[in-house]
């Protein structure tokens, strides 16, 4: 019910005093009931109302108290609600810069769970733990009261109320599994319908998109099914909490007429009894109706945590002065399930030296980008020994890996803003000149020489004015910009046409005689003029040396090759 984790983040003082407040709320409703059934009494007994003026001015007291602890409470609850909303987004948005793309945590789940998710936190937090903690006093407070009229009838209602609670944690066994599917539910739809979106064009293309459109509409009956069970659940459980507050607040004045005739009570007990026995049910009663948003939120609360709890890169301080020159890994070891023993990578042994071509090739899944991204720190965790310069990886400081790799792919973000502001991103301090220098080197001097704006050209979002190859050749040309040590191209030639192509392979070649670079591929033709290569199958390197040495000695990489050849002689590429 609560979660320590969720204690930690927040301002618990903030929640204590808004329980605070919500007691002292209830004194001022005691004084008006206490002064209500007082005047009555006297009513009753004497037949007029005692210092009418008084107590008029009383109430009105009463009420303005209860205005103004009513104003401040939403007003804390608001700040709180802020509080969390800011610290838990900006947590997510940190840990997605530290952690990167993650396969669990698409970025359509990540956005649902920063918005939707946290939102329901917020009621959670600041509606639903407070409800809850003042219910035991509130409970407390209003028996010590009713016990001074009748013990007797102060714990029949005593023992009346534990039984919302009971009702609670009986519809929190069906709930956490209605919840679950719920959120699975809610999280799977929106991530199918953002992916639909994107590749909307190519739904239309091949004229899948009624086909699409038949498997949304199933999926978002499912996912009403899951709402309306939620609700069904909700409704049945409010309604059987209705039943039992109303039920023990007629017993108890039930019984209280009953002591009254039998001069077991006084009148002015009987009034406090008629008056205060729903009070006794409401804070129970209330919290119950929160209970179900609160679940929403307990559901989120778990789902952020595991987000916000996976294992990171741990990184050192220490540098070394010196060019980096070589990398090393001796059986490396490496799974993206924690404590799992089916690695992704296993007993992988190489060396990478500055000045040298080097090339991973292999088929899809066969992990020559989980190797890419193990060297340039992205993913944690790994076994074995990898090294830069003889110095391990894990205890150098983070700035001065950043500082030193650059992990280059094909899906690499170009933003709505001008070609020089793209370029930038990698070095704040280029000159124009710099700038151009590298434009040419990528081939892409003259294209955007002809622009009307030439730099300041506004590229669309994801550089959608741009043909395939150009945006990747802009990509390179900011990698190149970054001036790094150590540059591992992951596919950066998948997907493009063949001029663009061969231009990023001799640019990548000529970068390999000054730098540290490692070439990642599944085309073989693009790695033959490597000094090295590396060929990848199942998460080891079965294989590596020089293109010629292989060709003839391993029949993999031959075959590899001969049906590499025929496919593209074939028209495919």
């Amino acid at each position: 019910m609560i979660d320590r984790r969720l204690l930690k983040m927040l301002n618990t003082k903030a929640l204590v005093f808004l329980v605070l407040l919500k007691i002292v709320q209830l004194l001022t409703s005691l004084a008006l009931w206490l002064t209500i059934a007082f005047e009555l009494t006297h009513y009753f007994q004497f037949g007029k109302l005692n210092k009418v003026v008084l107590f008029t001015l009383w109430i009105v007291t009463l009420f303005v108290v209860r205005m103004v602890l009513t104003k401040k409470m939403e007003q804390l609850t608001l700040h709180s609600s802020d509080e969390l909303r800011v610290k838990f987004r900006s947590s997510v948005l940190r840990k997605s810069f530290r952690l990167g793309e993650h396969p669990q945590f698409s970025p359509a789940k990540l956005s649902q769970l920063a918005v939707e998710g946290v939102e329901q936190l917020e009621i959670y937090y600041a509606r639903f733990l407070p409800q809850l903690f003042y219910c035991l006093f509130a409970s407390l407070l209003l028996f010590a009261v009713l016990a001074c009229f009748s013990w007797k009838i102060a714990i029949v209602l005593l023992i009346g109320i534990p039984l919302i609670p009971i009702v609670i944690m009986l519809v929190m066994r069906v709930a956490k599994k209605i919840l679950g599917k719920y959120w699975h539910e809610y999280t799977s739809l929106g991530e199918k319908f953002h992916e639909n979106l994107q590749g909307l064009a190519v739904l239309k293309a091949f004229e899948q998109d009624e086909r699409k459109q038949v498997e949304m509409e199933t999926d978002a009956e499912k996912f009403r099914k899951a709402t309306m069970s939620l609700l069904s659940m909700q409704l049945n459980s409010i309604t059987v909490m209705d039943i039992i507050s109303y039920s023990g607040a007629g017993l108890s004045i039930g019984l209280a007429l009953r002591g009254f005739a039998q001069n077991e009570i006084s009148l002015f007990g009987l009034l406090v009894f008629i008056l205060l026995s729903a009070e006794m049910f409401i804070p129970m009663r209330q919290l119950g109706s929160l209970f179900h948003v609160a679940m929403n939120g307990i559901s989120a609360t778990s789902e952020l945590f595991s987000y916000l709890e996976l294992p990171e890169y741990s990184f050192g301080k220490a540098t070394f002065e010196e060019e980096l020159s070589k990398i090393t890994l001796e059986n490396l070891h490496f799974s993206y399930e924690e404590n799992a023993n089916n690695y992704s990578l296993e007993g992988i042994s190489c060396q990478l030296e500055r000045g040298k071509f080097h090339a991973i090739i292999g088929s899809s899944g066969s992990g020559k980008s989980t190797i890419a991204k193990i060297l340039t720190a992205q993913l944690p965790n790994y076994q074995g020994k990898l090294q830069w310069n003889d110095v391990e990886l894990n205890v150098l400081s983070e700035k001065f890996i950043n500082e030193k790799a650059c992990y280059v792919n094909n899906q690499q973000y170009l933003y709505a803003g001008s070609i020089k502001e793209n370029l930038l991103f990698a070095n704040a301090m280029a000159s124009e000149e710099e700038i151009w220098s590298t434009l040419e080197q990528v081939n892409l001097k003259e294209f955007v020489k002809n622009l009307p704006n030439q730099l300041e050209e506004v590229l669309y979002e994801n550089a959608s004015n741009l043909s395939g190859g150009q945006r990747q050749r802009l990509i390179l040309a900011r990698a190149l910009l970054a001036n790094a040590s150590f540059y591992a191209f992951d596919e950066i030639t998948s997907g493009i046409d063949l001029e663009s192509e061969k231009i990023i392979v001799e640019v990548i070649q000529k970068l390999a005689k000054e730098k540290l670079v490692l070439f990642i591929s599944h085309r073989l033709y693009n790695v033959l003029e490597a000094d090295k290569v590396f060929v990848c199958e199942n998460g080891r390197l079965s294989q590596q040396g020089n293109p010629k040495e292989l060709m003839e000695e391993t029949g993999y990489f031959q075959s590899y090759f001969t049906s590499e050849q025929a496919l593209f002689n074939g028209g495919e590429r």
